[in-house]
């Protein structure tokens, strides 16, 4: 093993029973109309390396994205792109700079590309942060989540746009931006060539068992790190699945429309736990000093939360889920009366 391997965290994923709200999957059941689709999915290239599958993938969400094909890499989830993004991008030592908090993975890949990843110490998610800490550590590499993950605050395009301008490369991660497509970056990518967007079918579109994720970039940037991409990265058979799914254009909306008006049921029932931040995302983050303690009882109820240092995460989810939630808020609002 290399040295210090064992300052890399293991990821062990576990089965939740009950309601999970932990892990901002899509809650809204896919059509029957898509289910029977994908059941007509053609299985004679199950012996074959997919090619036509993932041209005809790219042709698709080059289409919906508004981008052309050729500034598009496909990859097990927009994990696996991260992860090759830090090993094209970053030498032995490279700095890398992140928000505070954001995505918990941005500081691992980074690790296991020999890089050195620094966020803020504190407030460290304002706009005058985080120019600081670049202008201190002029780091190669910046990794945004917009909207951000795990708060929901967004990031101006303006905002975003002078980052670029700052660093060699910037990347933002858009994994919730089919939530409110008005501020996906993709409108200024041809004025900021150093800029890499990245993309996910798994929390909208509802597809994450298939694991498929987009890097948006330039055609420069996409022929650069394709050259770190492993062969038939994805399978084709969840690209013909995810083509369909993209093929049906009113599915996405009806998603979006679930998650949005769920959101703001959850919005009005958390707001006694503490306070509610703005979210334009499929989850909202509501601060509190007792996270863990809010964790654990909505828990003991079957539904799963995501607790923080200072608050909870908790995706839009059925009113099954938010009868729970909703009663376990009475409970201890009446042992705080009694």
């Amino acid at each position: 093993m290399r040295r210090n391997y064992q300052n890399i965290p293991r990821y062990v994923p576990h089965a939740a029973s009950g309601y999970a709200l932990n892990q901002n999957e899509s809650q809204y059941p896919l059509p029957e109309r898509l289910e029977r689709a994908i059941r007509d999915v053609s299985l004679e290239a199950l012996s074959r390396y997919p090619v036509e599958e993932l041209l005809a993938l790219k042709a698709s969400y080059a289409d919906y994205a508004g981008v052309e094909p050729t500034q598009l890499m496909v990859g097990s989830g927009s994990d696996e792109l991260l992860a090759i993004l830090s090993q094209a991008i970053l030498d032995t030592e490279d700095r890398v700079v992140a928000p505070a908090p954001d995505f918990s993975m941005y500081g691992i890949y980074t690790q296991i590309a020999r890089g050195h990843f620094t966020q803020p110490d504190e407030q460290g998610l304002r706009y005058e942060t985080l120019t600081e800490i670049i202008r201190t550590t002029d780091p190669k590499l910046v990794l945004i989540s917009n909207p951000n993950n795990p708060t929901g605050k967004m990031w101006t395009l303006d905002e975003l746009s002078d980052i670029a301008t700052r660093v060699p490369y910037l990347v933002v991660d858009e994994a919730y931006i089919d939530f409110t497509m008005k501020d996906s970056f993709v409108s200024r990518l041809n004025e900021y060539s150093n800029v890499i967007i990245l993309r996910t079918l798994s929390k909208a579109f509802g597809l994450a068992n298939l694991r498929i994720g987009f890097m948006i970039a330039s055609e420069e940037i996409i022929e650069q790190i394709d050259r770190f991409r492993s062969p038939f990265n994805v399978s084709g058979l969840s690209a013909a699945v995810a083509n369909v799914v993209l093929r049906d254009e009113s599915y996405i909306q009806e998603s979006i429309q679930f998650h949005t008006a769920q959101r703001e049921k959850l919005t009005e029932l958390l707001r006694p736990v503490g306070e509610i931040l703005p979210s334009r995302a499929n989850f909202i983050y509501v601060k509190t000093d007792d996270s863990e303690g809010w964790a654990s009882r909505f828990l003991d109820k079957g539904v799963h939360v995501r607790a923080f240092p200072d608050g909870l995460r908790v995706s839009a989810g059925t009113d099954e889920a938010y009868a729970l939630i909703r009663q376990t808020i009475e409970e201890v609002n009446s042992v705080e009366n009694s």
